[in-house]
C-alpha cells in the first residue's frame, strides 16, 4: 500500500514538472536588445553576369544574401531601351527573376533600373538604385545624357518626372504616339541621367505623367521639351535643363455649346407656382470679408451673397468716410459668378468706414432683394501693421550668359502658401514693396522676355513653338514682420 501511495505521489510531481520544464524548451525566446537589421539584400550572383555581351536569353535571375520581395516593381522597374511588353519580375525566397515576353533587339545594350523595388522581407530594406545592364551584341554602349527637370512657374525640381528619348528624326507628334526609345525617371532633386546610350541623334521629352503611359496623353499632363535634337557621339552630355509647363490653361473652363435637343422644355410657371419656389430658396444676404471688422489697405473691399445676382444698384449703395460722414467716390464690379461684389478706393490709413446697401439695390436670379437695409461698420488698418521688403537683385555671370539675353526684364515675386502674394519688375536691379501683411514669404524671380509683369507659357503643340518663361526660386525663407523695413540682396 504504500508502494503504490509512493508511485501515485511521484507521477503528480513529475508530470506537472516534466509539462513546465518541456514548454518552456520549446518556446525559442528571441534575443532582445540586439541592432535592427538596417543593410539592404546583398546580390550574390546574377546569370547571366552584369555586362555580359552576346545575350540570347528570355530570363535574368539574381540570387540574394536573404529573403527578398518587390515593391511596386512595374512601375519602378525601367528597362531601356524600351519593349513593346513589359517584362514580368517574380520574386521567390532569395531570387528575382525577369522573363522577357518580347525578343530583344540584336546588337543592342539594355539596361535595367530597379530603383528601390527589390527590398528584403524582414525590415524592408530597399536596394537603392538596383541596374544592371547586357548587350546582345559585341559591345556595351556607354554614353550619358544628365540634366534636372525644372517646374518654369515655380521654380521648384520636379520629381517622377518621365524622360524621354527619341530618335532624332522622328515627327513633332512622336510623343503623343508612340512610347519612346528610351526613358528615365526624375529623382526628388529634379535630376535625370540616361546609361549606356548608343551614339546618335535624339529628340528628348519631360512629361509629368497622370496615366502612366509614356506618352503625352492629355491636356493636364505637363511637357518639357528641347527646341532642337541633340546629337552624342564620344563625349557624354550634360546639364540639360528643361522647362515643366502645362501648355494649356487649367483656369480657363471650356464650354460646350449646348444641344437644343438637350435642352429641357421650359414650363411656364403661374404667380403662385413662382411665389411657392421663391418661399423655398434661401433669403438673399450679404457678407462683408472682414478680418476683425478690419479692412487691408492695400486691397478691395469684398462683398459676398449667396445667391447669384441679377442685379446690383452701385449707385445706390453709398460709402462713408470717418466720423464726418463724408460720402467718398468708389468704383466697383461684380465677380464672372455673379456671387461677389468688389469695391475699390483709396483707403485712409486708421480710417472708420461706412457702407450702406438699401435692401432693393440688389436682387438675386430669383429677384429677390435684401430683406433689410445692410450697414458694414469697419476700420483701415494702421500703416505700422504692415512690413516693408527692398530687395537688391544680384544676377551672377553664369546666370547672365545662360540667359544669354542683355535685355532680361526681373521681377520679383512674394509668394505665400504657394500663391504671389505682392510682386512688381527690378528697375536698376532694385524693387520696393509696402504695405505688406506680415507673415512669411518665399521669393522667387520671373525671368520676364516679353516685360509684361507675369509669367507666360510655352507652346510645344501650337505654332511657333516656344519655351516657357522661367521662374527661379530662392532657397531663404522671410519671416516680415509689423513695423520692419527689410532690406535683403538677393543673388540668383
Amino acid at each position: 500500500m504504500n508502494q503504490q501511495f509512493r508511485s501515485w505521489t511521484f507521477w503528480l510531481i513529475f508530470i506537472p514538472v516534466a509539462i513546465i520544464f518541456f514548454s518552456r524548451c520549446a518556446n525559442i525566446v528571441p534575443p532582445g536588445g540586439g541592432p535592427r537589421d538596417t543593410l539592404p539584400p546583398l546580390l550574390l550572383q546574377a546569370r547571366p553576369a552584369d555586362s555580359t555581351l552576346h545575350f540570347k536569353g528570355q530570363k535574368i535571375q539574381f540570387t540574394f544574401d536573404e529573403y527578398v520581395e518587390l515593391d511596386n516593381i512595374n512601375d519602378k522597374l525601367i528597362v531601356s531601351p524600351t519593349l513593346k511588353r513589359q517584362p514580368v519580375a517574380t520574386a521567390k525566397l532569395r531570387t528575382v527573376t525577369i522573363t522577357f515576353k518580347d525578343t530583344l533587339k540584336p546588337n543592342t545594350t539594355y539596361t535595367f533600373n530597379f530603383a528601390d523595388g527589390v527590398r528584403d522581407i524582414n525590415e524592408r530594406n530597399p536596394i537603392p538604385d538596383f541596374q544592371y545592364v547586357v548587350s546582345t551584341g559585341d559591345y556595351l554602349d556607354s554614353l550619358q545624357i544628365m540634366g534636372r527637370i525644372i517646374n518654369a512657374e515655380n521654380g521648384t525640381l520636379d520629381s517622377s518626372v518621365s524622360v524621354l528619348l527619341y530618335q532624332g528624326d522622328s515627327p513633332d507628334s512622336i510623343v503623343s504616339k508612340e512610347k519612346p526609345l528610351y526613358y528615365a525617371k526624375s529623382k526628388s532633386d529634379g535630376s535625370f541621367r540616361f546609361k549606356n546610350l548608343a551614339p546618335g541623334t535624339y529628340k528628348i521629352f519631360a512629361i509629368k505623367e497622370e496615366d502612366k503611359d509614356l506618352m503625352y496623353s492629355a491636356e493636364s499632363e505637363l511637357i518639357a521639351f528641347i527646341e532642337k535634337p541633340i546629337t552624342i557621339t564620344e563625349k557624354n552630355l550634360s546639364d540639360v535643363n528643361m522647362l515643366l509647363f502645362l501648355e494649356t490653361d487649367s483656369t480657363i473652363k471650356k464650354v460646350n455649346p449646348l444641344d437644343s435637343l438637350d435642352v429641357p422644355e421650359q414650363v411656364e410657371e403661374t404667380e403662385k407656382e413662382r411665389e411657392e419656389r421663391r418661399k423655398k430658396l434661401p433669403k438673399l444676404a450679404a457678407t462683408p470679408k472682414l478680418e476683425g471688422n478690419k479692412q487691408e489697405l492695400p486691397q478691395p473691399l469684398r462683398i459676398d451673397f449667396n445667391q447669384p445676382l441679377r442685379m446690383i444698384d452701385s449707385n445706390r449703395i453709398q460709402l462713408f468716410q470717418d466720423s464726418t460722414r463724408e460720402q467718398v467716390t468708389y468704383h466697383s464690379q461684380l465677380d464672372s459668378n455673379r456671387v461677389s461684389w468688389v469695391l475699390h478706393y483709396p483707403w485712409k490709413e486708421n480710417t472708420p468706414y461706412q457702407l450702406i446697401i438699401p435692401k432693393d439695390a440688389v436682387r438675386d436670379t430669383s429677384n429677390q432683394a435684401l430683406l433689410k437695409p445692410d450697414t458694414v461698420n469697419f476700420v483701415t488698418k494702421k500703416l505700422v501693421e504692415y512690413s516693408i521688403f527692398k530687395a537688391d537683385l544680384v544676377v551672377s555671370d553664369s546666370t547672365r550668359e545662360a540667359i544669354g539675353d542683355s535685355t532680361m526684364h526681373f521681377v520679383v515675386q512674394l509668394v505665400q502658401d504657394k500663391s504671389i502674394k505682392y510682386s512688381g519688375t527690378t528697375v536698376n536691379g532694385k524693387w520696393t514693396q509696402e504695405l505688406i501683411t506680415p507673415g512669411e514669404y518665399t521669393v522667387r524671380v520671373l525671368l520676364d522676355a516679353n516685360n509684361n509683369g507675369k509669367w507666360d507659357r510655352g507652346s510645344y503643340f501650337t505654332e511657333p513653338k516656344r519655351q516657357p518663361e522661367r521662374v527661379i526660386l530662392l532657397p531663404e525663407k522671410y519671416n516680415l514682420k509689423a513695423g520692419w523695413n527689410n532690406i535683403k540682396t538677393l543673388k540668383i
